[in-house]
């Protein structure tokens, strides 16, 4: 009977085997289109637009929601980035299931997301700068310290304590932190609008935009979809103010004060306290 060599067969078959596995395995998707707009500019009701278009987009929720061990990758990404060190395949892996990003912590690097992602699209979306401030004050601005709390039991929440601020020194600089002066705040959010401005791109490739204030219609035109798959119900509205505090904020804040009162939290405290004391004396000794 006749039969082949090995020389002969192991290629044909590894070629075979290969040819078969780029057949059945999944597409990558690639990221196209990358958010410069902070939270609390629409960025909730942008996400859900995106969605609804055939996107699947990146947002703080989907952090909070599915990808908690994502904090860990922000961090190595500003790790990296402040140490002048490759980054990024960092931002690869955080985006490798992902076509849209919007919202924090994405918006703090969307200058790098566009040159690890250079065929994206762009979009900032805006906000009053004052309206965008008070929002911002009453719901983003606040989470960090009921962190801070459970932080003491939660590693997820310890996590956060670490990735927010590396998030706020990104866009205001080191050691900044968006309570310490209004002013400085909405200098570096409207510098960093200014910059997409100048953004040596086509104008085919970046909008801005007052997220629902003209409905569908911009989103669709600049995604080049055809007025005939433009949705006509109304455009996502989420996540304001009021819904923020209750969906987010008022879980957080009530866990928070239950492990602050209770025994355990606050013999915590008392052992932080006595030993941040104690290291202070120690170092002026």
């Amino acid at each position: 009977p006749s039969s082949c060599s090995r020389s002969a067969c192991c290629p044909l078959l590894v070629s075979s085997l290969l040819t078969i596995s780029f057949l059945i395995s999944p597409v990558r998707a690639e990221l196209s289109i990358v958010g410069a707009g902070w939270g609390r500019t629409g960025t909730m009701s942008l996400k859900v637009a995106l969605d609804k278009l055939g996107y699947k987009t990146y947002h703080m929720i989907e952090i909070i929601e599915h990808n908690s061990h994502h904090l860990d990758l922000w961090i190595e990404l500003a790790e990296l980035h402040s140490q002048g060190k490759p980054y990024k395949h960092v931002i690869h892996t955080i985006f490798e299931n992902y076509t849209a990003a919007v919202d924090f912590p994405a918006a703090a690097w969307w200058k790098e997301i566009l040159e690890t992602f250079p065929n994206s699209k762009v979009i900032l979306s805006t906000r009053d700068p004052e309206r965008w401030y008070n929002s911002a004050k009453e719901t983003i601005f606040q989470a960090l310290w009921h962190h801070r709390i459970l932080g003491l039991f939660v590693p997820l929440s310890r996590k956060f304590t670490v990735m927010v601020p590396s998030l706020w020194d990104k866009v205001l600089g080191k050691g900044r932190r968006p309570t310490d002066s209004k002013e400085e705040t909405i200098k570096a959010y409207l510098q960093d609008a200014e910059r997409f401005r100048k953004l040596n791109l086509p104008k085919r490739r970046k909008l801005e935009i007052a997220v629902g204030k003209e409905g569908w219609k911009p989103l669709c035109d600049f995604l080049e979809i055809s007025p005939g798959s433009c949705p006509t119900e109304p455009f996502p509205r989420l996540n304001d103010q009021a819904e923020f505090k209750m969906r987010a904020l008022l879980p957080l804040r009530t866990v928070a004060v239950m492990v602050l009162l209770s025994p355990v939290g606050l013999a915590c405290l008392v052992w932080c306290f006595f030993f941040r004391s104690k290291g202070k004396s120690g170092k002026k000794e």
